[in-house]
């Protein structure tokens, strides 16, 4: 191949978009055994918003408003929605919890203000949540802008809040 073709194939190769980041695939289905005792729930993958505890139950919300409570732990939950290619971000809820985030479910990072239980740092308002519009974190908002950009976790969010 001549060099002047040579460039003109690296020059377009560099103006292709990068490849899409893995997604769940749309017919992925994850079984969770719900805390009322019943027989096992499918959940699709494609459609989870966030992965936390609530009430001792750990618990999923979903785009389409419902919210399926689990009796089994958090971070099950997570590595089996993970293993079927769904991206989770995991941050540090205010009780010093974990919480985990689908990132193209994240609307916008704000400071989360007075409004939040001690030791949010960061408020994040996401699509689908069934008790209100945002999740607070103990991360700043820089670290969960750091942490989305990588596509990884964040560090380690601190113990306690720093005073304002």
């Amino acid at each position: 191949m001549r060099p002047s073709r040579c460039l003109a194939a690296l020059l377009l190769a560099t103006m292709l978009p990068a490849p899409a980041p893995a997604q769940p695939a749309p017919g992925a289905f994850v079984e969770i055994v719900p805390t009322e005792g019943r027989a096992a729930v499918h959940v699709a993958t494609a459609q989870v918003v966030r992965i936390g505890r609530a009430e001792g139950a750990t618990v999923i919300d979903t785009t389409s408003f419902v919210q399926q409570r689990s009796a089994e732990a958090l971070e099950t939950v997570a590595r089996r929605m993970a293993a079927a290619g769904l991206r989770l971000l995991p941050l540090t809820d205010p009780s010093g919890g974990r919480v985990y985030l689908v990132p193209d479910r994240i609307v916008l990072v704000r400071d989360s203000g007075e409004r939040h239980a001690a030791g949010a740092r960061a408020a994040i308002v996401m699509v689908g949540l069934r008790y209100g519009f945002d999740v607070a974190v103990r991360e700043t908002v820089e670290q969960v802008m750091a942490a989305l950009r990588r596509g990884d976790a964040p560090p380690e969010a601190p113990a306690a809040a720093a005073p304002r």
